[in-house]
């Protein structure tokens, strides 16, 4: 059987994904590499050279509801498919029959991209200063594949 192997350990591609996260999600926790390898997440990345161009990830919550987070893609690499990839790669890879996602209502790219994968709208609520969406659907079970753990 075939092994591949990356060119980042997994501390480098959790400081990579800390940072794109931090600068270009809008959370109001500021996350850590070292948050994010203790964390029960499950990170789905895209790797050009030596550097991480996108992520998503995904968390069980309950024995039948895992939340798919933390997409986000770096502004030069997208409009290429990037976070619609590990967005699927996040949910076929979930081990739950339903998944959700949370979206600022002002962050129309993410809510057009919940949308193209058959969530469905589920409630708005009010958090801090900005207004959120829930999104949630059934995982399909038919034609699950599985990405690669590194």
């Amino acid at each position: 059987m075939a092994e591949f192997y990356v060119s980042l350990s997994n501390y480098e591609m959790a400081t990579q994904v800390a940072a794109l996260v931090n600068d270009y999600n809008r959370w109001y926790t500021m996350f850590s590499a070292q948050a994010l390898l203790l964390s029960s997440a499950r990170y789905f990345v895209e790797i050009e050279g030596n550097k991480v161009v996108g992520c998503a990830s995904h968390t069980q919550e309950f024995d039948t509801l895992t939340k798919v987070q933390h997409i986000c893609v770096l502004p030069t690499h997208r409009q290429r498919g990037i976070a619609r990839k590990l967005t699927e790669l996040a949910i076929v890879n979930s081990d739950t029959e339903y998944v959700y996602m949370t979206i600022r209502e002002d962050n129309v790219p993410s809510r057009r991209l919940a949308e193209t994968l058959d969530f469905r709208y589920v409630k708005k609520h009010w958090f801090r200063d900005h207004w959120t969406l829930t999104f949630g659907r059934r995982r399909d079970h038919v034609g699950r594949e599985h990405a690669t753990k590194v």
